[in-house]
Order: structure tokens, then C-alpha cells, then sequence
């Protein structure tokens, strides 16, 4: 088997050398070479071959042996990080950012002649408050991901504070309270950077919490207990204690 794929390998090469070049060829084998180092019992033979390729271009004299393999190797790893440099955690994501914008950039503009175009603004702004008190919250980011001119107009705050206000009269029968209650806790939420793994979150003050779906009410709280995160897990990363008042 060995033999079969060392002699694949060899027509391989053969043919790409053609491939390069259609002249004559002169075919040599290590033992043909003078002086040529030897691999011996290691696994080195991808120095060997980065060595074999560079002096032999250089047109060198092979000065190196099996017991240069750990410095050789080392000298390649500086000369790849030198022309190759690992990236910052910031040009990491600076070129992401970048890529995202080139693929935005890259749709198709929608025609001037589509329904989306044409239609009313309002009218598709009411289509897109409905279907997100319908779905919930998880509606914005399928929305946002559709087309750009949807992206336009989940994305403002006043489409994302109506559509909270219209979720937060579905399950609360505001003329049963006071003024002073329905000032306190008829409210929006923020969109709120969490500082520990940067995802961006529903911030909801204390009161009725949910998920955006109408007439659908997870609790009221009347305190938060981890305030500025987006979970439990990203509060205790950053150090923060277990709020025991608030058993």
C-alpha cells in the first residue's frame, strides 16, 4: 500500500511539474543529491521538505542534520509570525464587522417596483406591530433578518416601545389602578450591553415581565435580581453575590 501511493505520488508530481512547465525535466532521487541530509527514525519530515525546497532554490550547500530539527523548527514559526502576525481580540472584530457590512452591502437592492416599495409606510408598520404582538420578541430578530427595509423599522425605538406598550395593555387592565401605579410601572424596558458577554438584552425595570406575546404575562417582580445582566451565569462571572434580600 505504501509503495502504491509513493508511486501515485510521483506521477502526481510528474504531471504537475509538466503542468508548470512543458520543457525537459531532470529527475533525481535523494541518493543522487550530494550531501543531501537524511531523515532518520523522527517525525521531521516537513522540516526536511521546507529545507530541501529553500536550499534548493537558494541553490545553498545542505549544512543542516537531523539534531538542527528543534532550532529549525523554531526559526520557521518566527518567520511565519513575523509575515503572518496573529490578530488582535479588536482586528478580530473589526474585520467581522467589516465582512458583515460587505454582505450587507452585497444584497440585492429591492426593486423599485416591489409591494414593499409601494405600499404605505404605516400600513406595513401596523403589518409588522402585529405580527410581533402576535410571535413575541423573538419576531424582532427574524423581522431584522428579512429584508432592510423590515430591519428599518423594528429597529427604531418608538416601533419597539409601541409594540411593548401594546403587549403590557394586553395583560394588565390599567383602569383598575391608580395614576400614580400606572405611572410607575406602565414603562418601557432598554436595550441594555451585557458588560460581561456582550450580548445585547431586554433590560425590564421591576413590574410585569414577558415576552412580548399579547396577552401573555410571566410575572410581575417587584425586584430585579441581577440588575445590568442578561443571566445568572454572567452576574457570578463578574463577581457579583446571590441577592439573598430578595428571598
Amino acid at each position: 500500500m505504501f509503495c502504491m501511493f509513493v508511486s501515485f505520488n510521483i506521477v502526481l508530481y510528474r504531471k504537475l511539474a509538466q503542468h508548470v512547465c512543458s520543457d525537459t525535466w531532470d529527475e533525481y532521487s535523494a541518493d543522487e543529491i550530494p550531501g543531501i541530509p537524511k531523515q532518520h527514525c523522527s517525525n521531521n519530515c516537513g522540516v526536511f521538505v521546507l529545507m530541501y525546497a529553500l536550499y534548493i532554490v537558494m541553490e545553498g550547500h545542505f549544512d543542516f542534520d537531523e539534531s538542527d530539527m528543534q532550532v529549525l523548527r523554531h526559526w520557521w514559526c518566527i518567520v511565519l509570525l513575523t509575515n503572518y502576525p496573529l490578530k488582535s481580540d479588536a482586528e478580530r472584530k473589526s474585520l467581522r464587522k467589516r465582512m458583515r457590512t460587505q454582505r450587507a452591502e452585497a444584497i440585492d437592492p429591492v426593486p423599485a417596483d416591489d409591494y414593499l416599495t409601494t405600499m404605505p409606510p404605516e400600513i406595513l408598520r401596523q403589518i409588522l406591530l402585529k405580527v410581533i404582538t402576535e410571535d413575541g420578541d423573538v419576531a424582532f430578530l427574524r423581522l431584522s433578518l428579512t429584508c432592510r427595509i423590515f430591519k428599518k423599522i423594528v429597529s427604531n425605538a418608538k416601533f419597539r416601545e409601541q409594540a411593548h406598550y401594546i403587549w403590557l395593555d394586553s395583560v394588565i387592565n390599567w383602569s383598575r389602578f391608580s395614576e400614580d401605579y400606572k405611572k410607575e410601572f406602565r414603562v418601557p424596558y432598554s436595550l441594555t450591553e451585557c458588560p460581561e458577554c456582550g450580548d445585547i438584552f431586554k433590560d425590564c425595570p421591576p413590574g410585569y415581565v414577558g415576552d412580548g406575546r399579547k396577552g401573555v404575562l410571566r410575572g410581575f417582580y417587584s425586584t430585579i435580581d441581577f440588575p445590568g445582566y442578561c443571566s445568572a451565569e454572567c452576574h457570578f462571572n463578574a463577581g457579583g453575590e446571590f441577592p439573598y434580600e430578595n428571598i
